[in-house]
């Protein structure tokens, strides 16, 4: 008995020995200031069911063929593109490409990104030699929005106060047609058919409903009932992620905190 009481005794000290030492040697828990994900304050239970539904969607998703990836694509998950809602990495630069000719039309068949991927028995894209084209890495996901719920009277407002600059730089808003799945918000600005985007490369994507379908499509090569178009072929296809998916992607980011100032 006595041998045994002992045994266990040394066991216990050796595990609280060795809990203590990992307390000692990890890292310490990041700063708020240093976490780029977390929700807005305030929600309601359900909308922090939804927000951790497109978390999830978002985060921890990864398509493989058998899903729909591809067949060409730069990523297989969102997550990989903007690693803890952060920036991305040189792993996952976006090519973006292609020039208008006289009738404003794009020159080529295949969209306006390189899909430098592909899944097997398939070829990845690649641009012609001489192609005008232009790297960009993936931006940070968190306080976009708040960025969508600035007026398009307050862009007009700092445009118009930015003409001033007397340093000469010089601001203004992009104005861009809109897809057919994309509802104009209430009070929005145009200019014929053409409504101020503020997402994307130059600001070139209305709002993040646009920015999440386009990213499955063009990042990833899923298609959805938004936009049906296979990457590929260039024909419509049955969706590979449902609208509620989609659109629990968009509240996830609608959601997402504004980073938090190290020194305000």
């Amino acid at each position: 008995m006595r041998k045994t009481t002992l045994s266990f005794l040394l066991s216990v000290a050796s595990f609280a020995f060795a809990v203590i030492a990992c307390k000692e040697l990890g890292p310490a828990a990041p700063r708020e200031d240093q976490l780029l994900d977390g929700p807005v304050a305030g929600l309601t239970p359900s909308q922090s069911a939804r927000h951790l539904a497109g978390d999830i969607a978002f985060n921890d998703e990864i398509f493989t063929p058998e899903t729909g990836l591809g067949p060409v694509f730069v990523a297989n998950s969102c997550g990989s593109c903007h690693p803890g809602d952060g920036k991305g990495h040189p792993f996952t630069t976006l090519i973006r490409f292609g020039h208008t000719d006289s009738l404003g039309q794009n020159e080529f068949d295949h969209g306006f990104q390189i899909q430098n991927r592909a899944i097997p028995g398939y070829e990845p894209e690649e641009l012609p030699k001489g192609t005008p084209f232009a790297k960009f890495t993936p931006p940070s996901n968190s306080g976009l929005g708040y960025l969508e719920l600035v007026s398009d009277e307050d862009i007009l407002g700092m445009a118009a106060a930015n003409a001033k600059n007397p340093d000469g730089v010089r601001g203004h808003p992009n104005w861009n047609l809109l897809p057919g799945y994309v509802t104009p918000r209430p009070n929005s600005r145009r200019q014929g058919n053409r409504y101020i985007t503020r997402f994307g490369k130059k600001g070139s994507v209305y709002n993040l409903f646009h920015q999440t379908v386009v990213a499955y499509n063009q990042d990833m090569g899923i298609t959805s009932t938004f936009d049906p178009s296979d990457v590929y072929t260039l024909k419509s296809i049955d969706p590979e992620v449902s609208d509620r998916k989609v659109r629990d992607v968009v509240f996830y980011l609608q959601t997402l905190k504004a980073p938090i100032q190290a020194q305000p």
